[in-house]
């Protein structure tokens, strides 16, 4: 088994996230983004079909508040 470089992993994760390799690949591979809106203390969610909305996580689901468009 190798072992796992962390400081190396996390060189990655800066350097991917920062381009948006990582946000892209996930949402291509089917999964939902979600990150915290400062503005309205909300999270907005990125759908693989390009959908932005806000809202908040109850009872481990999430419940759209707004919809926003492009």
């Amino acid at each position: 088994m190798d072992k796992l470089d962390v400081l190396r992993l996390a060189e990655r994760v800066v350097q991917e996230s920062a381009s948006g390799s990582i946000a892209a690949e996930l949402l291509s591979n089917g999964n939902d983004l979600y990150e915290p809106n400062q503005t309205s203390k909300k999270l907005r969610r990125i759908t693989p079909n390009g959908e932005i909305s806000e809202g908040y996580l109850k009872e481990n689901r999430f419940v759209v508040e707004k919809i926003f468009t492009a």
